[in-house]
């Protein structure tokens, strides 16, 4: 019996582009020029969503976005939080429409 050609084709995951919101504060405002972005994300995690941040905004955004000792998100006085209010990491995903923001800790007590 013949196979059905679609059984011999390889699954192939359809990758649906998001858009995610970005609100910058303190710092990431100032370096950004801007309080808001939008991006277009093919792959749906919080990395990639700091590359391309840095990639649009430079070497002194990487500085402050990415450890680079870690490759993880720089967590030396900053926070980035999602709009529940729950701080992010690298491997998280993302979902379209989905707004994290970018700001300085402050110290308190």
């Amino acid at each position: 019996m013949a196979r059905s050609p679609a059984i011999d084709e390889p699954r192939r995951i359809r990758a649906r582009m998001i858009t995610v919101h970005t609100q910058f504060l303190s710092h990431f405002k100032e370096i950004a020029g801007t309080e808001q972005d939008s991006f277009a994300l093919d792959t749906p995690l919080v990395s990639e969503l700091a590359h391309r941040i840095a990639d649009r905004y430079g070497p002194r955004m990487q500085a402050v976005l990415i450890d680079p000792d870690t490759a993880d998100l720089n967590d030396r006085g900053t926070m980035f939080v999602d709009a529940k209010g729950r701080r992010i990491e690298m491997d998280d995903t993302l979902a379209d429409g989905d707004v994290i923001t970018f700001m300085m800790g402050i110290a308190g007590g």
